[in-house]
């Protein structure tokens, strides 16, 4: 528990910070593209900036790939639905777990009291899934962390990581599918059930946290005050009827499995429910455990759902100003395109990655990415070597270390700062200027300055002498001239910093000088006698420069956006 006084600092530094940042919202030009098909060359920047914006750290070779492949082929990849097995989470590290030796899962154990290790083993094996560089580039991961964003849950809360994981691999099974029956399936979800207090939501007693921010939140948002308890979309007499349609389901808390959610007709509402005339003065009669169906079938007769997501899928993806010509041009589009698709979202995406409006200039290294993107993604781009000659125990150590520094950093994987979620996606005007703060700013320089260290990233929870290392030399041995330094700085420049009218041949100049110093010639020379006489030392003689190198270029401010 953050004692009062600390969490007082805490915001005290973060505030010095905010008050500087900006107070009113940046402007586009006059005139936006739309979402006509993107007629640009296909390049690597064009590549670098869709797969910097649906995947997490794409690697050179993925962007090449992509360059190849051309913008059909990529999107046909990124929004490939087909599933993917996974090992689940294992338990590393709870000795005393009666019902999970170490080694095995937890998933379908009973309830464990004393749950904060499973909870940590769910947080290291979600960043072990971001990392994986094995699987094919896919939006699942961002989209994942789309869902359960909008959906916003705390673990600490929910105290229980089975259910925590169930609910997310339900959205990963769902990723880019049925938006309606994705909010019918949350509407019951143990997890959430337990979080908004649907558990104790009673007849006798109506429960109106979930029900709020079903319309708040998760459905068509709640829009301006237009009168006595009364929003644009839904007035509080719609929030109890609701909260009345969703009494009655409880949680097995000691069930082993999935389906732990279970109506019981003697605790639910059976009366008609009647809505104000935002939804018709439409009543819903009782049905059973199918009723919460027939709310959100009621809920989706309105069109601002399929504009209220197609608005937070633009913010997650494109930019954060949404104005009345992006409203025009961009999201009733796509919220038509939502709707005569049954509220699929894998049709949406597709129209708005394949626009002219989202390879525009201004939307191209235009947002700061968030921790996750940040730091993980630093890790996908460059590979820590030794990783794999861990066991699962070092393994799920390393990736819970690293859930650890962008919790530092203000994206906790398991708790969201409350139901609204991570607040650079809805809160105005700063919106993702809240990823920077006095706080998290130097835990950002810490941890590049750590993955690029000389001693390599710890690896064991028992023994400091078993770390992973970066060898950006191995990268730079795939490039055209890896011999020519400039050729190098040009290339990793290209790579890295999205806005390369922004980079100065000066400023690139002044990373050569990182590398040669006062001798032009000293990276060809090693270079070359390293290719021609290979040997330990001489490899990381070159490495060590390399990581010079990189740490500047991963801490110029370029490289915090996307």
């Amino acid at each position: 528990m953050v004692k009062l006084s600390e969490k007082k600092k805490k915001d005290f530094r973060r505030d010095k910070v905010l008050k500087h940042a900006n107070k009113t919202e940046p402007e586009f030009p006059s005139f936006i593209a739309g979402l006509d098909t993107y007629s640009g060359s296909w390049d690597f920047q064009m590549a670098a900036h869709l797969l910097r914006r649906t995947t997490i750290g794409p690697s050179i070779e993925e962007i090449n790939q992509s360059v190849t492949d051309g913008l059909e082929k990529t999107l046909e990849k990124l929004l490939d639905e087909k599933f993917i097995n996974v090992d689940p989470p294992i338990n590393y590290q709870d000795e005393d777990d009666p019902e999970t030796p170490l080694g095995s899962t937890w998933i379908n154990a009973e309830k464990r009291v004393d749950d904060f290790k499973r909870k940590n083993s769910y947080a290291a094996w979600r960043v072990g899934q971001i990392l994986d560089k094995d699987k094919d580039i896919s939006v699942r991961e961002n989209m994942l962390l789309f869902w359960q964003n909008h959906f916003a849950t705390e673990a600490t809360v929910i105290n229980d990581a089975r259910y925590t994981y169930y609910m997310h691999e339900n959205f990963r099974k769902n990723f880019l599918g049925d938006f309606k029956r994705l909010v019918k399936a949350v509407n019951i979800d143990p997890a959430m059930l337990t979080y908004l207090s649907g558990i104790y939501n009673v007849k006798d007693a109506p429960n109106e946290n979930y029900a709020r921010e079903l319309f708040e939140l998760f459905t068509v948002g709640k829009g301006p005050i237009d009168g006595e308890d009364s929003y644009t979309y839904y007035t509080e007499s719609d929030i109890l009827e609701a909260s009345k349609i969703l009494t009655g389901w409880r949680v097995q808390r000691n069930h082993v499995g999935e389906g732990r959610e279970y109506f019981t007709l003697d605790r639910h509402d059976t009366s008609t429910k009647t809505f104000s005339e935002k939804f018709g003065n439409k009543s819903i009669s009782s049905n059973g455990d199918k009723e919460h169906e027939d709310l959100i079938d009621l809920i989706f007769e309105n069109d601002r759902v399929s504009e209220f997501i197609c608005e937070k899928l633009y913010r997650w993806f494109v930019y954060y100003v949404i104005n009345d010509e992006v409203k025009s041009k961009i999201i009733k589009p796509l919220a038509k395109t939502f709707r005569d698709n049954n509220y699929r979202v894998k049709p949406v995406l597709q129209q708005l990655f394949r626009s002219n409006h989202f390879y525009e200039m201004y939307i191209r290294g235009a947002v700061i990415k968030n921790p996750i993107s940040f730091s993980l993604g630093f890790l996908r781009q460059f590979t820590m070597y030794g990783f794999d000659e861990l066991d699962n125990f070092e393994k799920y150590y390393y990736w819970r270390a690293r859930h650890i520094n962008i919790s530092d950093q203000g994206q906790n994987i398991l708790d969201h700062p409350n139901v609204a979620g991570w607040p650079a996606y809805y809160q105005e005007p700063l919106f993702h200027e809240y990823w920077i703060t006095s706080v998290t700013l130097p835990s950002r320089t810490t941890h590049i300055k750590y993955y690029l260290s000389n001693n390599g990233v710890r690896a064991s929870q028992t023994d400091n002498n078993i770390r992973v290392k970066s060898k950006p030399l191995t990268l730079v041995q795939t490039f055209k001239n890896p011999h020519d330094i400039v050729d190098t700085v040009d290339k990793l420049c290209e790579w890295l910093l999205p806005v390369q009218s922004e980079i100065s041949q000066d400023l690139k100049n002044d990373f050569v000088n990182i590398v040669v110093g006062d001798n032009p010639n000293i990276w060809e020379d090693e270079y070359n006698d390293y290719v021609n006489d290979p040997d330990d030392e001489k490899e990381e003689s070159l490495n060590k420069k390399l990581r010079s190198l990189l740490k500047e270029i991963c801490l110029m401010p370029e490289y915090y956006l996307s």
